[in-house]
């Protein structure tokens, strides 16, 4: 077994910057550690504020039960080894926050829960479970900010689950990810990591052929002018964001204080290969894909709820009244219904990655030593608006995600915000930083996250992996969509806040429909 291989982690290659006030923590910290210390992030710092507050919380789903003598020391031998899982937050005299090494006692971090607490009756126990913990006690700041959760109980998909509660200041999505995936191992060979999608250097390799031609230069003028120009437009509608305009209000749009709300998680699988057709039927991305499905699905449950709109058709309905229950009137009122809900303004917003080497393959380089990637939260804020007009076609919604979603790749709209959010925080302090961020998220409706996991069947200390299920708690949104692939399938998991949101498998639904009736039209097309 894997765990009994001893796996390990090597250091992180960190460089830190020896300044003043790096120079002073280690003078107040090394008589009590005696171990080098790292400045917290920008976001580690905002992530910490009580607003602003975030958890990462994963569910893995095992094909065997878990024996927790065996997990207590295999997270010992991996992830407990890793400098920002047995750090804990320490504050100098000059107000600078840092990551100290400390002793780890592996119970403090794991979890048993007894069987009252998990619903025997509820169909979805494990996420029913896992929900709750969007309610839980805070983390213990005297102790590394994570925690994990073994339930022995048979779910649909896995005999046993175990849940990861990480803190998000701790790291983000493709961090967490690439020392989840160091800490595994391949079914097939044992002594290998799992594959991942490796990363493309077609495009790269295409311009460097190019590279003394007159075209080469051409396109990269012309490339120079559209990131520009596409940088300032995006720029601008988020600035607009931090300036107070707000989504439409509807059944979806929460508002502030929603991050403390009881959660409910809802799942489905769908086909990788579902979405690869649509995708190459429009010359796509999953990506696109991925936003176009999200697009039609929740205009599909506004439209089914669109009673409870709050764009009032009052005036609408005095220039077309409706009598009665006919069939004319009953038209009326539907087209009343689609004007309403074509021009509402609906954003998503997708916490981008911004490291120099993007891709998953690199950051499990990382993990062992040999990359020079940086750990932690290097994110930027991208805002995407969802396409609600109403289209004949399904394709067309992953047309017009396509289209957003090329002006998006084209600006710096990431980097922008990963920056200026550096900058207010030198400029200002976390708190004012994160009160201007938390009131730009409220005014949003959802997050969008899509995340790439092994491409076979990987195995946590010896026991193969059935499922990945990916969310977050704390955002100020009362709707979340992750999409996690795994084994060439996809997990979509849609975490909504339930007083806002009490029908989260409906809205699942009209997403999964609507990559069906996509599906159906791309073979129809090819026929």
């Amino acid at each position: 077994m894997a765990s009994e291989e001893g796996i390990r982690l090597r250091a992180i290659r960190t460089k830190v910057a020896d300044t003043d006030a790096t120079t002073a923590g280690r003078d107040a910290y090394d008589g009590e550690i005696g171990q080098e210390m790292e400045p917290v992030t920008p976001a580690g710092r905002m992530f910490m504020q009580p607003n602003l507050s975030c958890c990462i919380v994963c569910i893995i789903g095992f094909k065997n039960g878990i024996n927790v003598a065996a997990m207590k020391k295999g997270l010992e031998e991996t992830i407990v080894q890793h400098k920002r899982f047995s750090s804990v937050m320490k504050q100098d005299e000059n107000g600078s926050k840092y990551w100290v090494r400390t002793k780890v006692n592996i119970d403090d971090h794991i979890v048993v829960p007894p069987a009252s607490a998990i619903n025997p009756e509820s169909s979805n126990k494990i996420e029913d479970y896992a929900a709750e913990l969007a309610l839980a006690l805070p983390f213990d700041q005297s102790r590394p900010l994570w925690e994990l959760h073994i339930l022995n109980v048979k779910s649909a998909d896995a005999a046993a689950s175990a849940i990861f509660r990480i803190h998000h200041s701790l790291g983000d999505g493709i961090s967490i990810m690439s020392l989840f995936l160091a800490s595994t191992r391949s079914v097939s060979n044992p002594i290998s990591l799992p594959s991942v999608q490796p990363l493309s250097t077609e495009g790269l390799n295409s311009n460097e052929r190019r590279a003394g031609s007159m075209y080469y230069y051409f396109s990269l003028f012309r490339w120079t002018c559209i990131t520009i120009w596409c940088t300032l437009v995006e720029v601008g509608k988020f600035l607009l964001l931090l300036l107070g305009v707000k989504d439409s209000q509807t059944p979806l749009k929460g508002s502030i204080g929603v991050g403390r709300l009881a959660k409910s998680i809802s799942t489905a699988n769908i086909g990788l290969d579902d979405m690869r057709i649509v995708k190459n039927a429009v010359g796509g991305t999953v990506n696109d894909v991925f936003l176009g499905i999200v697009s039609s699905g929740i205009r599909r449950y506004l439209q089914q709820h669109a009673d409870k709109l709050a764009i009032h058709s009052s005036n609408n309905q005095g220039n077309h009244p409706v009598y009665g229950g006919t069939k004319e009137a009953v038209a009326a009122r539907i087209s009343i219904q689609d004007k309403c809900i074509d021009v509402l303004r609906i954003r998503a917003t997708s916490l981008v990655n911004t490291r120099t080497q993007p891709g998953l393959p690199e950051l499990s380089t990382m993990m062992q030593g040999g990359s020079q990637a940086r750990w932690g939260n290097s994110i930027g804020y991208v805002l995407t608006p969802l396409c609600m007009k109403k289209h004949d076609d399904p394709l067309d919604y992953v047309r017009k995600a396509k289209e957003t979603i090329d002006r998006k790749k084209c600006s710096l709209e990431a980097i922008f915000t990963y920056w200026s959010a550096q900058l207010i925080l030198k400029l200002v302090g976390a708190e004012a930083a994160v009160n201007m961020s938390y009131n730009a998220l409220v005014h949003t409706t959802l997050a969008l996250s899509n995340m790439i996991g092994p491409l076979e069947e990987a195995m946590f200390f010896g026991n193969p992996i059935t499922d990945i299920v990916p969310t977050v708690f704390g955002q100020p949104q009362a709707l979340c969509i992750h999409l996690q692939s795994y084994m060439g399938k996809a997990k979509l998991v849609v975490t909504v806040a339930k007083d806002i949101i009490p029908d989260p498998d409906i809205l699942l639904q009209h997403i999964v429909y609507s990559l069906e009736d996509m599906k159906q039209a791309a073979c129809a097309r090819t026929h």
